[in-house]
């Protein structure tokens, strides 16, 4: 069976969470949620090829459990002398976040992902916001022949000298759009891009519109506990597609949601080529993973979702 290659671009971070209650967890994130969830759900249809750059001081422990999913390759991750990305987030009780970033490992470079240019799709995760720069991704478009996914997520945070990090409108964002296939946001994200608050459907469907005029054929926004909205290409038309949320029983943390909610999509449209479908199974997994905190596990739960699923597979 011919492997679904799927390169991941971004950043590993490690994670310090700090609940409304005090308690403070300590994990590795990033794309390491993208990877594990990929792992979990692709099984032995999938192969992962993480690009990053690691930390000296990180390397060691992350290395081990990369190397616990058997159809994730390292072969694109690097070692590098710097401390890593270190991510400290604050949760109140509606779940907003407040982070703090501290270090920086170096903006990844063409020459690291030129050997993965034969893959199938390439899932580009702005965990830091500056994980890869413009012409960089550029060439990624110009030279493979792959599917492109981009997370906008953290392109729309800017950073103080403390490490704080804010909301900023990206510089040439649009230039960033023209290069995917399929662009995934949060609200938050799309209002940050957009300039103004997108109150009501009608708003987003228009402003969704826009985006998908610039070049890519799908919008995925996540809406939180509210589900999660799809505006895609039909012919020379733009359909709406939305889920409602799901009612989690033993809520633990959202961290990662958006992350499992992209492999998720990409996993069921790679089995199915039914946008619905996965949009649907998208929203499914990212629920489930509001019940564990953390990067642990996420494999596992993965797994036993993708052994019970019964997806329809492709015409």
């Amino acid at each position: 069976m011919l492997k679904f290659k799927i390169t991941v671009i971004g950043t590993i971070t490690r994670d310090t969470i700090t609940f409304p209650s005090g308690t403070t967890t300590e994990s590795f994130g990033g794309i390491l949620y993208n990877i594990s969830a990929l792992s979990g759900l692709g099984g032995n249809r999938v192969e992962i090829y993480p690009v990053c750059n690691l930390g000296y001081d990180v390397y060691e422990d992350a290395i081990k459990i990369l190397k616990d999913y058997r159809n994730v390759k390292l072969d694109g991750v690097t070692r590098v002398e710097s401390k890593n990305n270190h991510v400290f987030l604050s949760l109140d009780k509606k779940h907003n976040k407040k982070e703090i970033l501290k270090n920086r490992v170096p903006v990844l470079k063409f020459d690291q992902i030129k050997p993965f240019l034969d893959g199938h799709v390439f899932l580009v995760n702005f965990i830091s916001g500056f994980d890869i720069g413009l012409e960089d991704l550029k060439r990624i478009r110009n030279n493979a022949n792959a599917q492109v996914f981009i997370d906008i997520h953290s392109l729309t945070l800017g950073r103080d000298r403390s490490g704080k990090r804010y909301f900023k409108t990206p510089k040439r964002w649009r230039e960033y759009i023209k290069l995917a296939d399929i662009v995934q946001t949060n609200l938050i994200e799309l209002e940050v891009i957009c300039g103004r608050k997108l109150r009501l459907i009608k708003d987003i469907s228009e402003y969704g519109n826009y985006l998908l005029s610039l070049g890519p054929d799908v919008l995925l926004i996540t809406l939180g506990e509210k589900g999660a909205l799809m505006i895609f290409k039909k012919g020379d038309k733009m359909k709406l597609e939305k889920c409602s949320g799901m009612s989690v029983r033993g809520f633990k943390d959202t961290t990662g949601c958006g992350d499992i909610f992209s492999a998720g999509f990409l996993i069921s449209y790679h089995i199915s080529n039914d946008l619905t479908q996965s949009l649907y199974f998208a929203n499914r997994v990212a629920t489930e993973k509001c019940k564990i905190s953390g990067v642990e596990g996420v494999a596992n739960l993965m797994r036993d979702i993708a052994i019970t699923e019964k997806f329809k597979e492709k015409p």
